[in-house]
C-alpha cells in the first residue's frame, strides 16, 4: 500500500507522545495497524504485542483491531524470515487490545487487594442498577426524614423541587448529579467545590467569578450580531437625504452599542448597556415609494435589534452587582444540602453494590484510578502508586483510538501508566459528538492546539487530512460549509487549511455514475397544517397538530419524507451506478442508501411508514420503542394479571388481545355485570353466555389460576417460557407484519428476565416494579434486531449511530429541526469546571429564576451544545461516498430566504438549515433562485457542485382522491332534509340494491403481467399445446412468475437439484447486476461474480453453479453493444398501470379498468426513444413461438413505459439465451 507522507510519518514516529488528528475517511485504522505491525517486527527495537496497550471505543472495534493485526502478521509468515511474526502470533491471545473498561477490569482483578474489592464482582445491567439506585435513594430520604437535624437539610430542597408526586424530581436530580460527578477524576472534590462556590465573600466582585466570562462572551457576541445587522442598513440610510433624521438616530444607537464592546469590567459593561436609549423613532413623511419601502425595512431591522438588546439587558443587567451576589449567598443552604444528599447517596449506593458484588462502568474506571493513585494524591499533586509504576514499566507504547471521546477519568488513567514519550492518540476533534455520555472534547482540543508540528518535538501533532472515502465534490461542499460556520467563537477552533478535507480518492469518470453534485432540497410548508414545531427554521413557532385546511393527515416531516422517498425511487430507477472501493462500478441498490436523522424519536417510524407506502424496503434502527411494541405490552399485561388479577387495565388489555379475543361490546357487558373488578365479574358473566362463547373465557380463567400457582415456585424467566408454550403467542406474532422482530422482542423479554434473576433479584412483583421504574425514567430499550448486513433495504439511522460507517448514498434529512435545548432550562445545571448552577428560589411566591452561577453555566453549556451540533453535522456529511443529499422544511421559504440573506451569524443559528442556506442566499449566482423563492415559485438550479431545489408542494407518491361527494341519508337527516318517516323506505331500497356490474365483482382489481399472460394462453390453448410438444423432453418451460419472484435467502441455501426455473432465476439475477461493457470476456464476468459474492449479493452456490457461456454470448451480441453505449439503463424496472379490462380479460365489463403490475428486465435509452429487453431461458427452438407466447406481455410492457415515462418504445426484444439471439417483437 502506498502511504501518504503524513501517514508514513505517523507509522514511523518513535520516542514521541503523538496526537494523530485523523480527519474522516483518512485511513486512521489502517495507519494504526501498520504502526503496530512495524513496531512488532522492528529488527532494531522490537516490541512484543503484550508490551503494547491498544484501547478502542467499542468491543466490536477491539475485535476488528485484533483480527486485522493477526491477519497482517499471518501474511508475514510466507516471508523468508518469519520467526518474529510467528512469535507475535503466539502472543496474540495475551495481547492487551480492548476497550478501556475491559482494561480497567483486568487491572482491578489483578490488584483487587489494594482497594478491598471482591475479585468475583459482576458488572450489573442498567435495569438492575436503576432499581437499586432508587431503592437506596428512598432509604436515604427516609433516614433524613427520621433524623431531626438531617430533616432540616431535606425540607428546603423538598419544598423547592417537590410537587404533587412527592420527591421524585429531587431524587432524579440527585441521581443525575451523582452520575455526572462520576465522569470526573475527583468526584467528591468537585461536589465540595460546587458547594463552596456559593460561599461568596463580602468583598467579592462578579469579575472575579469564573461564571462571569461566559456571560461576557455571550454579551459581546450578541452586540456584534446587532452591530452587523445595523451595518447592513446604515449605508442605505446615509445615501437617502429624505431619511436623514432616521439615519442620525439609528447611527447614534449604533455608536452607543459600539461603546459596549470596549468595556472589560462587569460594572462598566452594565453602565454602558443601561446607557443605551432606544427613543421613539422620528416620524418621516412625504417619502417616495422607494424611500418608504426602504425605511420600513430599516424599521423592522431596528425593531428586531432592539428586542434582542432589551432581552439581553433585562436578563443580566437590570440586577445590580450586589443583588447578584446576595442571590448567590441566599442559595448556599440549598446547594450545601444538595451536595450532602448526593454524597450520602453515593456512599449508601456504593455499599449496596459491594454487598451484591456488583460494579458499574463508572466503578471500573474509579476503582482502577484508585489502584493507580498513591493515597497521598490530591487533585493538585498527583502521585503514582506502585501498581501504576509496575504497569508503566510493562507497556512500551499506549495507543488510544477515538481519543476525542475520552473523559477526564479515562485520561488520568492513561497518564498514570504512560511515559512522557510513549502515547499514541488517534482521533478527530471535529467528530467529538458524545457530550451526552460526558465525553470531554477539550482534552483533545488542548493537545491539538498545544502540540508542535515539528518532526522532532517530544509532543507532536500530525494531521491526516486526505480523505479516501468521499468524492471530491462532497469534500469541497463540506469545506465550504464549515469554513463559514466553524470558528473559534462558535466551536473553539477554526476550520482552516489544517482542518479542511483533501481528496485522496480518484475522481470517477464513468458516464453513468450517480455522483457529481451535492443536492439540497427544501420544502416550503407555509400556510399548511403540516408545519412542525421542530421543523421551523424561522423565528415563529408552528404546530405539529393537524388543522382543518383539508390536509389533516400529513405533518411537515411526513411531507419531507415523501420528498425524500420520491428522490430515492428516482435514483433506484435511474439505472445509475455507484463506485466501489476498488473503483469498479455497481448498479444502485436500496442497500446503498441511508437516511440520517439527528434524532429517531417520533420520526423514524413516520419515515419508515412513508417509505413503505411508496414501495421502498426500509429498516429503521431505533434505540427505543421496545416497551411500546404491542407484543411486549400484551405479555407484560399478562404478567401483571398473574401478579394481581384485580388490576382492571392489564386485565382489559389481555381480554382484548388475541390471547382471549373478547370484543369491545363484550368487554363493556363484562364491566356492567357487577360492581367488582373485571376479574371478579368474570365468573358471573361467563355463566350468562352460550357454551361456545363461554369456552374461551373459561379456558383463560383456568389457565390464569394455573399460571399464578406456577409463578409462586418458578422464576420469571421460567414463567415466561411456560406462557409462550401454553398460549402459542410467540408463534402468533411471528405471522404478523415484522414477525421476526416481534418474536425476537419476546425472546429478549425472556432474556432480560433471566438476567434479572442472575443479578440476584427474585419475584414477579419486583420484576414488574423494575419495568415500571424504567418506563417512568424513560429508560426505554431498543427493539430486537434481526436485519442482516446484506439486506437490500434503505436504512434509517441516527447520525450518532452512523459514526464510523460510510454509505454510497447519504440523505441528511430533517435539517430544519431546531436544536434541542430543553436541558438548558432545567433547575440544576452541571459543568465539569463551572460546578453546579441552581435557579434561585423564592419560598414565599414559590417561583424560581436564574441566579448568576446558573446563568453563567447556561451560556457555557449553550455554547458547547452549539459547537457539538456543528460536529454532529460534520459527521453526517462525511458519511457519503458518492452522493450527498441534504433536505429540510421551512415554514415560509420567501421569508426564510430573506432572513438568510441578512443574517449570517452561525452563533445564533437554530438549525442545520440556518448554517447551510446563507451559503446560497448570500451569493449572487443564486439570485434567480432567491427571486423565485420570494415570489412563491419552485426552483431547481445547479451552480458548480451544488444543486438546489426549492419546492412549495411535493406531488404525492400515490394519487389520493380527496374530493368525494357522499350525501348519505344520515347527512340528509342531520340537515333536516330527511324525516323519520322516510327511513323505512330508504332502508328497503338499500337492502334490495344490486351492484350493476356483477362480473366485475368476480374479477380481481389487480393483475400481474403473468396472470394476464395466462388469460391469453387460455384463449390460445391449442396453439400453445403444440408448442409444448415441440419443447425438449423433460424441460421446464419457464413462467415469468417463477423468474421474477426471488426465493428467500434461507431457501436458496438448500441443496436442491438445479431446475429450469432455478436456472432462469439465476440468469435474471446475473443480468440484473451485470455491468455490461464492450469487449467483455469470461474473466470479466467471473470477476464481477466474485465481487457480488464478497458483497453478499450472491451465495457461493450461485456463483459456482452459474453457467456463463449464454451470458457471454449476450455480451458479444449487437444488442449488448447498444446497451453499453447507452447513457441511461434501467434494470428490474417495476411498474403499476391502469388499463382497460376489455381485450385483456374474457367477459370484462365495458369501461372497467384493472391495475396491472409487472417488472421489466431491462430498458435502455437511445436518442429516439427506449429499447426494451425481456430475458428468456425457455427451451423453445423457434423464434415465432417466443413471440406467440410472450407477445402480449411485451405489449403491456410497451404501454407501461410509454404512459409512465412519456417517451416512445422504439424497439422491443425478447433475448433468448437458448437461441443466443435477440427476437424483435413489433
Amino acid at each position: 500500500m502506498a502511504w501518504t507522507h503524513e501517514q508514513q510519518e505517523a507509522i514511523d514516529s518513535r520516542g514521541q507522545t503523538l496526537l494523530l488528528s485523523a480527519a474522516a475517511g483518512s485511513g486512521k485504522t489502517a495507519v494504526l495497524v501498520e504502526r503496530i505491525i512495524r513496531r512488532l517486527l522492528d529488527r532494531t527495537d522490537p516490541v512484543d504485542i503484550t508490551e503494547m496497550l491498544v484501547v478502542t471505543f467499542t468491543k466490536a472495534a477491539a475485535a476488528e483491531m485484533r483480527e486485522r493485526i493477526a491477519a497482517a502478521l499471518a501474511g508475514k509468515l510466507t516471508e523468508e524470515d518469519s520467526a518474529m511474526a510467528e512469535r507475535q502470533l503466539a502472543l496474540m491471545p495475551s495481547a492487551h487490545i480492548s476497550t478501556l473498561h475491559s482494561f480497567c477490569q483486568a487491572v482491578i482483578r489483578r490488584y483487587f487487594y489494594k482497594i478491598d474489592v471482591d475479585p468475583r464482582f459482576t458488572i450489573a445491567g442498567t435495569e438492575e442498577l436503576t432499581l437499586l439506585q432508587h431503592q437506596v435513594l428512598e432509604d436515604v430520604f427516609l433516614s433524613y426524614y427520621e433524623d431531626a437535624d438531617k430533616a432540616q437539610i431535606l425540607y428546603p430542597l423538598a419544598e423547592m423541587f417537590g410537587d404533587e408526586h412527592g420527591d421524585d424530581i429531587l431524587m432524579e436530580e440527585i441521581i443525575r448529579i451523582y452520575r455526572f460527578s462520576r465522569s470526573l477524576p475527583w468526584p467528591d472534590d468537585w461536589l465540595d467545590q460546587a458547594a463552596a462556590d456559593y460561599a461568596v465573600k463580602d468583598n467579592a466582585r462578579l469579575d472575579d467569578l469564573p461564571w462571569c466570562q461566559p456571560i461576557k462572551k455571550q454579551v459581546r457576541l450578541r452586540i456584534r450580531s446587532i452591530l452587523g445587522r445595523l451595518q447592513q442598513i446604515l449605508p442605505g440610510l446615509a445615501a437617502r437625504p429624505a431619511l436623514e433624521k432616521g439615519h442620525q438616530q439609528i447611527r447614534n444607537e449604533y455608536d452607543m452599542l459600539q461603546q459596549i464592546q470596549g468595556k472589560s469590567s462587569w460594572e462598566d459593561l452594565r453602565q454602558a448597556v443601561l446607557a443605551v436609549n432606544y427613543a421613539r423613532l422620528a416620524s418621516l413623511r412625504k417619502l417616495d415609494e422607494e424611500d418608504k419601502a426602504f425605511w420600513e425595512q430599516c424599521k423592522n431591522v431596528r425593531k428586531s435589534c432592539k428586542e434582542q438588546f432589551t432581552d439581553m439587558k433585562d436578563m443580566w443587567f437590570v440586577p445590580s452587582e450586589r443583588e447578584w451576589l446576595d442571590g448567590l449567598r441566599s442559595m448556599k443552604p440549598y446547594i450545601t444540602g444538595l451536595v450532602q444528599l448526593t454524597k450520602d447517596f453515593a456512599d449508601a449506593y456504593g455499599q449496596a453494590k459491594r454487598e451484591k458484588s456488583w460494579v458499574d462502568f463508572n466503578d471500573l474506571e474509579h476503582f482502577c484510578l484508585h489502584i493507580l493513585l498513591d493515597p497521598s494524591s490530591t487533585p493538585e499533586h498527583i502521585v503514582r502508586s506502585d501498581a501504576a509504576e509496575e504497569l508503566r514499566q510493562t507497556f512500551k507504547e499506549i495507543l488510544m483510538d477515538e481519543y476525542q471521546d475520552t473523559n477526564g477519568v479515562q485520561e488520568m488513567i492513561a497518564r498514570l501508566i504512560a511515559c512522557p514519550d510513549n502515547r499514541f492518540m488517534v482521533g478527530d476533534i471535529k467528530q467529538s459528538i458524545y457530550r451526552f455520555r460526558l465525553a470531554d472534547p477539550t482534552l483533545f482540543l488542548e493537545k491539538y492546539q498545544a502540540y508542535s508540528r515539528d518532526a522532532h518535538a517530544k509532543q507532536r501533532c500530525i494531521d491526516l487530512a486526505r480523505n479516501f472515502r468521499s468524492d471530491g465534490h462532497i469534500l469541497e461542499a463540506i469545506n465550504e460549509v464549515f469554513s463559514r460556520i466553524m470558528t473559534p467563537d462558535t466551536a473553539g477552533m477554526p476550520y482552516g487549511e489544517r482542518e479542511k478535507l483533501y481528496a485522496g480518492r480518484k475522481p470517477c469518470t464513468e458516464d453513468n455514475w450517480l455522483g457529481g453534485t451535492i443536492e439540497v432540497q427544501i420544502l416550503d410548508t407555509a400556510g399548511k397544517a403540516e408545519t412542525d414545531t421542530e421543523n421551523d427554521t424561522g423565528r415563529e413557532s408552528s404546530s405539529d397538530e393537524p388543522s382543518d385546511d383539508g390536509d389533516t393527515e400529513r405533518t411537515a416531516f411526513e411531507k419531507e419524507c415523501q420528498m425524500v422517498a420520491r428522490r430515492l425511487i428516482d435514483i433506484k430507477q435511474s439505472g445509475q451506478y455507484i463506485q466501489r472501493k476498488d473503483s469498479s462500478m455497481e448498479p444502485v441498490s436500496w442497500r446503498h442508501m441511508v437516511v440520517l436523522l439527528r434524532s429517531l424519536k417520533n420520526k423514524a417510524q413516520i419515515m419508515a411508514r412513508t417509505f413503505q407506502e411508496a414501495g421502498i424496503p426500509v429498516y429503521a434502527d431505533e434505540s427505543g420503542g421496545y416497551f411500546a411494541a404491542i407484543e411486549v405490552q400484551v405479555m407484560l399485561a399478562l404478567l401483571r394479571c398473574i401478579d394481581n388479577p384485580e388490576q382492571d387495565l392489564p386485565m382489559a388489555a389481555v381480554l382484548r388481545s388475541p390471547l382471549v379475543g373478547l370484543e369491545e361490546d363484550a368487554l363493556a357487558d363484562l364491566r356492567l355485570t357487577g360492581d367488582g373488578t373485571l376479574w371478579q365479574n368474570l365468573p358471573v358473566y361467563v355463566q350468562s353466555l352460550p357454551d361456545d362463547e363461554a369456552a374461551p373465557l373459561q379456558d383463560f380463567m383456568r389457565h390464569l389460576e394455573q399460571w399464578r400457582t406456577f409463578s409462586r415456585r418458578a422464576s420469571v424467566a421460567e414463567l415466561l417460557q411456560q406462557l409462550y408454550l401454553d398460549t402459542g403467542y410467540i408463534h402468533f406474532v411471528g405471522g404478523m407484519p415484522g414477525g421476526a422482530v416481534r418474536q425476537a422482542n419476546l425472546q429478549a423479554l425472556y432474556e432480560r428476565a433471566r438476567q434479572y434473576e442472575e443479578a440476584g433479584y427474585r419475584g414477579l412483583f419486583r420484576y414488574l416494579q423494575l419495568i415500571d421504574k424504567m418506563q417512568e425514567d424513560q429508560l426505554d430499550l431498543a427493539p430486537a434486531k434481526v436485519l442482516g448486513e446484506g439486506e437490500d433495504v434503505v436504512r434509517i439511522l441516527s447520525i450518532h449511530k452512523s459514526k464510523g460507517l460510510e454509505f454510497p448514498i447519504v440523505v441528511v434529512a430533517d435539517m430544519g429541526k431546531q436544536f434541542n435545548e430543553t436541558d438548558l432550562s432545567r433547575d440544576i445545571l452541571l459543568h465539569k469546571s463551572l460546578g453546579i448552577g441552581l435557579r434561585q428560589f423564592d419560598t414565599e411566591w414559590r417561583i424560581s429564576y436564574p441566579d448568576f452561577i446558573w446563568s453563567g453555566l447556561r451560556e457555557q453549556l449553550a455554547w458547547e451544545g452549539r459547537a457539538e451540533e456543528q460536529r454532529v453535522l460534520y459527521v453526517a456529511m462525511t458519511r457519503a461516498r458518492d452522493k450527498l443529499i441534504l433536505t429540510g422544511t421551512v415554514k415560509d421559504i420567501g421569508k426564510a430566504w430573506a432572513r438568510w440573506q441578512k443574517e449570517d451569524n452561525p452563533a445564533e443559528s437554530r438549525s442545520y438549515l440556518d448554517w447551510l442556506m446563507p451559503l446560497f442566499a448570500g451569493q449572487d449566482q443564486w439570485e434567480q433562485t432567491g427571486g423565485k423563492a420570494l415570489a412563491g415559485l419552485d426552483s431547481d438550479e445547479t451552480h458548480g457542485f451544488w444543486h438546489l431545489a426549492l419546492y412549495h408542494q411535493v406531488p404525492p407518491l400515490i394519487e389520493v382522491v380527496t374530493d368525494i361527494s357522499c350525501d348519505s341519508p344520515l347527512q340528509q337527516l342531520r340537515r333536516g332534509e330527511l324525516t323519520g318517516t322516510d327511513i323505512p323506505g330508504w332502508m328497503e331500497r338499500a337492502l334490495s340494491w344490486h351492484y350493476p356490474w356483477p362480473k366485475a365483482v368476480e374479477t380481481a382489481a389487480k393483475y400481474s403481467v403473468s396472470e394476464i399472460k395466462r388469460q391469453y394462453q387460455l384463449l390460445h390453448q391449442d396453439e400453445l399445446e403444440a408448442e409444448r410438444e415441440l419443447a425438449a423432453p423433460g424441460s421446464a418451460v419457464e413462467d415469468d412468475e417463477d423468474v421474477f419472484s426471488r426465493l428467500p435467502a434461507w431457501l436458496d441455501k438448500k441443496e436442491e437439484e438445479e431446475t429450469g426455473a432455478r436456472h432462469g432465476t439465476l440468469v435474471h439475477k446475473i443480468m440484473q447486476y451485470l455491468n455490461v461493457k464492450s469487449g467483455m470476456e469470461r474473466k470479466d464476468i467471473e470477476e464481477q461474480l466474485r465481487s457480488w459474492q464478497t458483497q453478499g449479493l450472491f451465495t457461493p452456490e450461485e456463483v459456482s453453479s452459474a453457467y456463463l457461456p449464454p451470458i457471454l454470448a449476450f455480451c458479444h451480441s449487437p444488442l449488448s453493444r447498444r446497451m453499453a453505449a447507452s447513457e441511461r439503463i434501467l434494470r428490474e424496472y417495476p411498474f403499476s398501470i391502469l388499463l382497460p379490462a376489455g381485450g385483456l380479460l374474457p367477459d370484462a365489463e365495458e369501461g372497467e379498468e384493472i391495475l396491472v403490475q409487472g417488472v421489466i428486465d431491462c430498458l435502455f435509452q437511445e436518442h429516439d426513444g427506449w429499447v426494451l429487453i425481456d430475458y428468456k431461458t425457455d427451451r423453445l427452438d423457434d423464434a415465432g413461438a417466443f413471440i406467440r407466447r410472450y407477445g402480449v406481455q411485451l405489449s403491456l410492457y410497451r404501454q407501461a413505459v410509454e404512459r409512465i415515462g412519456g417517451h416512445p418504445v422504439r424497439e422491443a426484444y425478447i433475448y433468448s439465451f437458448r437461441l443466443g439471439k435477440a427476437i424483435r417483437v413489433e
